[in-house]
């Protein structure tokens, strides 16, 4: 899921824009498999200008087909320009396969087969729960210079040395803070078969070495699905160069859908202070596994 996001939202044009500011509704279609060719599509799907005038946000639909022709993965990606554009009302049309849901509804199909085979979830989730992950990791100037160029991306902040501080003004590419913050998490949901990325919002730069770690909390489990699945929908944040352990985090921030760089910062200077410039990225997700019901039977 994650390298077929990077993929699907990487352009080699968007050096023109300022920063990546958000991305989402990223749904896994299909399974990209190994000797595949696939190929990129890009959709302008809205233009509006900031508050303040000066500058611009466009919605792209970003699209990965494979040599088929079949629709493997499509996100929406959301980027900050630095000009004004005049104010659009056009609407486009949504693609009726980029809701389709190909991949998730086979996985639904095979549960009772998956049923048979037994559940190989280890910790039972349940809503309002509220995980810290112990997993920390980050990512080198060389590491991220590498993804970048084998994803054809060519704006100079991932690059330029000679122009920008390797330490404090040097970005990692939104899409490896995506790949950071989610793995993370991954050793406490390892047992996911199928991901959707509803929404991504970045709120604070990552720089190469930084350390990111995460926590996630648990908005949502839904039971109503066939055989032993359930669907669980969580909200994973990660921070930089932070430990988390013994933080007093906020309902506010785990609830909030104000997800933009000024509101997160509103809610850590009114309630956690130590969170302050530490949050990158805001990540709303739903994960389908097998539950970890028991059965109990009374006598």
């Amino acid at each position: 899921l994650l390298s077929s996001s990077f993929l699907a939202g990487a352009m080699s044009h968007e050096d023109a824009a300022k920063v990546q500011v958000g991305f989402g509704k990223c749904i896994y279609h299909w399974p990209v498999f190994a000797g595949d060719t696939v190929k990129k599509t890009f959709k302008v799907e809205r233009v509006r200008n900031t508050s303040d005038g000066n500058h611009s946000i466009i919605n792209f639909k970003c699209s990965l087909i494979n040599q088929r022709g079949r629709l493997c993965m499509s996100a929406d990606k959301r980027l900050l320009f630095e000009f004004p554009v005049p104010e659009s009302n056009v609407v486009i049309p949504p693609d009726g396969s980029e809701s389709s849901q190909l991949f998730r509804d086979h996985l639904l199909s095979k549960s009772q087969v998956m049923s048979g085979m037994g559940s190989q979830s280890l910790t039972p989730l349940h809503s309002g729960s509220l995980i810290l992950h112990t997993l920390a990791r980050s990512i080198t100037f060389a590491q991220s210079q590498q993804l970048a160029s084998l994803a054809r991306l060519t704006h100079e902040r991932h690059f330029d040395i000679r122009k920008y501080d390797v330490k404090t003004e040097i970005y990692v590419p939104a899409g490896l803070v995506l790949g950071l913050t989610v793995s993370a998490s991954n050793r406490d949901f390892h047992e996911s078969l199928h991901e959707e990325i509803v929404n991504v919002s970045y709120v604070h730069h990552l720089h190469p070495d930084d350390v990111v770690s995460a926590f996630s909390f648990i908005t949502d489990v839904d039971e109503n699905l066939p055989g032993d699945m359930e669907s669980i929908s969580v909200r994973t944040i990660g921070v930089k160069n932070t430990d988390i352990e013994g933080v007093d985090i906020p309902m506010e921030l785990l609830l909030t859908e104000k997800t933009y760089t000024k509101n997160v910062d509103h809610i850590c200077k009114s309630l956690c202070p130590k969170l302050i410039n530490k949050i990158i990225a805001v990540v709303d997700r739903k994960i389908i596994r097998q539950s970890n019901r028991r059965e109990i039977f009374l006598l």
